[in-house]
């Protein structure tokens, strides 16, 4: 790249301005038009007025109004100036035009501290950028705008695989350079999924893995301690994980990274349903049922706790998972315990179902499952307390606190006032459920 002269938009009293005409021929990409206006041939010279933008050159090996290029130094009211303007429209004639007549114009800034580069990057226009590129000398490139955020951030934020393929051959130690909040070109990538305006292209991802050490900012995480990893469990990119764990070394490290809340990958996928992904994880991470948060929830208490009923319908149809159902957490509560805390009868049924499943278990106040549910105090609670009722009295159940036979005769009674209030296809489903255990 060859070196271009030092140039900043300083905050002083006067402001350059880019005046009508000029802005329109930029916005346009007439280069004809272009080349008239810098011959001095038509139109106004900028204005220059009281504000707080002017652009200062350093080392210029010419004078730009010998060369008829004073037209140029202008900037908006942003701080941009006409290698912004049509960087930002694509157009790459032009581009070229003005880095030859100003070639300091390259390094410049406007009020967000954005780069041409920048601009170029953002809206996927390649031409332009290889153009800039070429002007730029080698710091340049690495300039951060106010967010801390690289040209490269930019291109991925957006989406533009053409643009990082640009700047990752130009310029590879662009992927390790983070934001002000320590975020990597690549967790950008994920962090992005399927967001309003990101298109997510797996060639970006793929394209930064790589390079040499692209491997290595798998296991960078944000100031929230999530990794790429975490977000694209979160977003349900299945060929996305299967990236980034196909390197069976890294793979038990990948999934064994926490957030700063103690959450796995893993606990990600059962928080937002993603049932393939926790399979595919739980293949590369054989001690995952050892994961648990910062309040001793696996992945089943997670599930349960986020209403995920096809997550726990899977773990419970699955004896690779049983390990899981009767796990508790630092609370001492399983999985039974938090369904009928939260009110959910499906997931409840779901549970009660399962063959393996305890329902003796006390937390650590000494309570049950039945215990919580004559506490409750929410309607859906309530429910389930009348479903242990039910099931109590009409199937011989054990009660489950103490261990002790239930007498049907003195059982309490259930109304039909009461069996208003929960429906009887759940009822049902609970009580076959529990006589196919042998209840």
């Amino acid at each position: 790249m060859a070196a271009a002269s030092a140039a900043t938009v300083e905050f002083g009293p006067q402001i350059l301005w880019l005046d009508k005409e000029l802005l329109q021929v930029l916005a346009a990409g007439n280069k004809v038009l272009l080349e008239e206006l810098l011959r001095g041939e038509g139109g106004t010279h900028p204005a220059r007025t009281n504000g707080q933008v002017a652009i200062s050159f350093h080392g210029t090996s010419e004078p730009a109004a010998r060369r008829g290029t004073s037209r140029l130094l202008g900037v908006t009211s942003n701080g941009s100036t006409a290698l912004h303007v049509v960087a930002s429209h694509g157009h790459a004639e032009l581009a070229a035009l003005i880095c030859e007549r100003a070639p300091s114009l390259a390094a410049t800034r406007n009020r967000s501290l954005d780069t041409p580069l920048h601009c170029a990057s953002k809206a996927g226009h390649r031409d332009v950028a290889a153009c800039l590129l070429r002007v730029m000398d080698q710091a340049t490139p690495r300039s951060r705008n106010l967010t801390g955020a690289t040209a490269l951030h930019e291109a991925v934020r957006h989406g533009h695989v053409e643009v990082v393929d640009l700047l990752m051959t130009t310029d590879p130690w662009l992927a390790s350079v983070t934001t002000n909040g320590g975020v990597s070109p690549l967790y950008m990538a994920f962090r992005s999924l399927n967001s309003v305006n990101f298109n997510c292209k797996p060639e970006i991802a793929q394209e930064i893995l790589n390079w040499p050490e692209g491997p290595s900012l798998l296991t960078r995480a944000d100031s929230s301690g999530r990794t790429p990893l975490h977000f694209a469990v979160i977003y349900g990119r299945l060929d996305t994980v299967k990236l980034f764990l196909g390197g069976d070394a890294a793979s038990p490290r990948l999934t064994s990274i926490s957030d700063s809340d103690g959450s796995y990958p893993v606990h990600a996928a059962a928080m937002f349903g993603r049932t393939k992904i926790i399979d595919e994880l739980v293949k590369k991470c054989p001690n995952y049922y050892e994961l648990v948060d910062d309040k001793g929830r696996n992945l089943l208490h997670i599930a349960v706790e986020s209403e995920q009923e096809m997550v726990v319908r899977h773990i419970c149809g699955n004896d690779m998972f049983a390990m899981l159902l009767n796990a508790t957490d630092y609370d001492g509560n399983t999985p039974l315990h938090l369904a009928v805390k939260q009110g959910y009868p499906r997931i409840f049924g779901l549970l009660l179902g399962t063959r393996g499943v305890d329902m003796c278990i006390m937390n650590k106040d000494g309570h049950t499952a039945r215990d919580i549910s004559c506490c409750a105090s929410t309607l859906e609670r309530g429910r389930l307390r009348y479903f242990l009722l039910f099931v109590e009295s009409r199937s011989q159940a054990t009660r489950w606190e103490l261990g002790a036979p239930v007498d049907t005769d003195t059982a309490p009674a259930i109304s039909p006032s009461t069996l208003d209030l929960v429906t009887g296809r759940r009822l049902t489903a609970v009580v076959r459920s529990l006589r196919r255990r042998g209840g």
